[in-house]
């Protein structure tokens, strides 16, 4: 069966965007307006002095590096996501590195102001907490993406994702993916040569069909599906 959830950071999810709303309503008095250029990094792993961050503009790429020198990206935000706040409600440092991907407009907040801003307002903590179990869940479905043994299985599964907005019953449809190839590979934890081959399997099989660069039409749904089953592999 396909996940519905896979890496759902790389587009718009309601969930998170009605919770992120909800917290800027109690901080707006306390943000203040920060620049970063590409590839700036926001925070480096094990920091302790971070902030609350509110993206306006460009996006911005949460990643680890493993042993061996590999990158594997665990969330993409964008304009409206709320983030990097774990620091302030568990006083340890980032778990990951936190690095602009484009030139971005940020409100952000220091870790001192938030927790005036929560002794002040306690809602503010529960909404926090919220927003935190939801970004928790995204990282246990990362977790079981990234555990598939197949490359074709998880890029079908993602793709396949994508189209939830088509209208019911419909048997095809197009896909743009939020972020390029190179980066929506990375977030699937697949180097771009192996994420293309997976591609191109699904293009031989009759299923996707290319349009432009990370823009596909999808030619038959079902089969889309199917293939996202680990065990069509």
């Amino acid at each position: 069966m396909a996940a519905s959830n896979i890496t759902p950071d790389l587009w718009p999810d309601p969930r998170f965007q009605e919770m992120a709303l909800e917290a800027v309503s109690h901080l707006e008095d306390h943000l203040r307006i920060r620049h970063f250029n590409k590839g700036n990094l926001l925070w480096r792993e094990n920091d302790t002095d971070g902030m609350l961050v509110v993206l306006k503009t460009g996006r911005v790429k949460v990643y680890r590096l493993l042993p061996t020198g590999r990158m594997v990206t665990l969330f993409l935000f964008g304009p409206g996501d709320v983030f990097g706040f774990l620091p302030f409600l568990d006083g340890q440092g980032y778990p990951a590195y936190a690095e602009a991907m484009e030139n971005v407009e940020a409100e952000v907040m220091a870790r001192s102001t938030l927790l005036q801003v929560l002794q002040a307002d306690p809602d503010l903590a529960v909404t926090l907490i919220a927003l935190l179990g939801q970004r928790l869940r995204t990282a246990f479905d990362q977790i079981r993406v990234l555990s598939t043994p197949g490359a074709r299985s998880r890029v079908a599964a993602a793709l396949f994702a994508l189209l939830s907005d088509t209208p019911s019953g419909s048997t095809s449809g197009e896909v743009r993916l939020p972020v390029t190839a190179h980066e929506f590979a990375g977030a699937l934890g697949l180097v771009p040569e192996t994420y293309s081959r997976a591609l191109t399997t699904l293009v031989q099989d009759g299923i996707l069909e290319r349009i432009g660069p990370a823009h596909y039409r999808v030619l038959d749904q079902a089969a889309l599906e199917r293939a996202s089953d680990p065990e069509s592999e």
